[in-house]
């Protein structure tokens, strides 16, 4: 009795494994409903009217933000023009700051022409390599060529070192300082250097140009600093 039971057990474990691995399975597709989808026999007569008046205030918006922004460059503009042209023309009429200036570039103009005198001794110096050649005509061309090369290999890297400057000079004010802060920087310290020149001159004996150039740098540095500190902290 117990065997005809495990049996049948047996039997009946065995047919459903072969059921579990030989039964089929079919795919019902079943369609999902989307949210939030309009009915099409829906009447969308207040739904346009509504997109309607929001395109209306939308474009009304724009043109109101539009005209305000042009007004704001042309007010900051007019501002801007205003403020440059007073202080050209007080620095006109200022003696000490033209005074500054005329010394500010006589002394690059000297120091200029003593690095150029350097530069024409030592091409002169090395040229002497040809007293040594018998024949002058070829002593003669080889003197010049070698002042010539000198020369021009000093002018050509002093061009390429003043242009490597400039662009990096160029790169920091458009990376760092482009915008309206820089230019009210350079309007308030040139209109201070003007019209307090002899104030500063008196308790600072500074050259006024040499000042100028002296703050813009110091504000560079200072915006390279803040926006390198930013950057590192995630800020911007």
């Amino acid at each position: 009795m117990i065997e005809e039971c495990r049996d049948k057990q047996r039997q009946a474990e065995q047919e459903r494994d072969y059921a579990l691995s030989h039964q089929k399975k079919v795919e019902i597709p079943v369609e999902k409903p989307v949210l939030y989808q309009k009915c099409g026999n829906c009447k969308q007569t207040a739904y346009l009217k509504v997109k309607e008046k929001y395109d209306m205030q939308r474009e009304k918006l724009a043109g109101r933000y539009k005209t305000k922004t042009a007004m704001y460059e042309a007010l900051m503009f007019l501002l801007i023009w205003y403020s440059v042209s007073t202080t050209l023309f007080q620095m006109i009429r200022s003696k000490i700051f033209i005074s500054d200036c005329v010394v500010f570039f006589d002394t690059i103009a000297t120091f200029t022409q003593t690095i150029a005198g350097w530069v024409v001794l030592a091409g002169k110096n090395v040229a002497q390599i040809s007293d040594g050649i018998s024949n002058p005509v070829v002593a003669g061309i080889i003197n010049w060529l070698i002042r010539i090369l000198i020369c021009g290999g000093c002018l050509v890297g002093v061009g390429i070192l003043l242009a490597f400057i400039e662009i990096k000079i160029a790169g920091l004010y458009k990376k760092y300082c482009w915008d309206m802060i820089t230019i009210m920087v350079i309007l308030v310290s040139m209109a201070i250097a003007i019209y307090f020149g002899d104030w500063i001159k008196e308790v600072l004996p500074i050259n006024l140009l040499f000042l100028l150039l002296f703050v813009q740098l110091v504000y560079v540095g200072i915006r390279w600093y803040v926006k390198g500190w930013r950057e590192n902290r995630g800020y911007v």
